[in-house]
């Protein structure tokens, strides 16, 4: 009796180990990539999640590239604390610890996606949060809440069936 919309998730910008030309720890998915997996959503009628690793970027840096892509009413964003290196984990590798984005870092793709659904008249845009431990959004009760963007906390957890339960 509920409705399924079926989806893919492609990861269009991947934390890296290594810094890569730029020292950002992060590789960008060309457009020709997204470009296929967006005919392969279009395909089955399925939304595409465009996912980003900031590494030790920004999404003031990383989101801009992919607005064009956000601009189809077909395609939603997440991104991933785990490997957003800033804050207390400025400099560390991603995947050596977990990383963290604020609530601001939140707000601020929100304000973005908020704009780009006025402008263009598109439906609401979903935000994916993949958190699986708390501590990867800080200020999390200062995500400022807006029709346009329906905001998706992922407590997907991490680990043992205790330890998700438990982070």
């Amino acid at each position: 009796s509920t409705p399924v919309q079926p989806a893919l998730q492609l990861i269009a910008v991947t934390a890296q180990g290594a810094p890569g030309k730029d020292g950002m720890y992060r590789l960008r998915m060309d457009t020709a990539l997204i470009e296929k997996v967006y005919g392969w959503a279009r395909r089955r009628n399925a939304l595409l999640f465009l996912d980003i690793q900031v590494g030790h970027s920004t999404m003031q840096k990383e989101l801009p590239r992919l607005m064009p892509f956000l601009s189809r009413p077909d395609v939603h964003l997440g991104m991933d604390p785990e490997f957003a290196m800033h804050y207390s984990k400025e400099g560390v590798v991603p995947g050596k610890r977990i990383g963290q984005f604020d609530a601001k870092d939140i707000n601020w793709v929100s304000e973005q996606l908020q704009h780009l659904v006025t402008d263009k008249q598109l439906p609401p845009k979903v935000l994916v949060i993949h958190r699986f431990r708390t501590e990867m959004v800080s200020n999390a009760p200062k995500i400022a809440l807006d029709p346009r963007v329906q905001i998706v906390m992922d407590m997907d957890g991490w680990g043992p069936p205790w330890m998700k339960f438990e982070s």
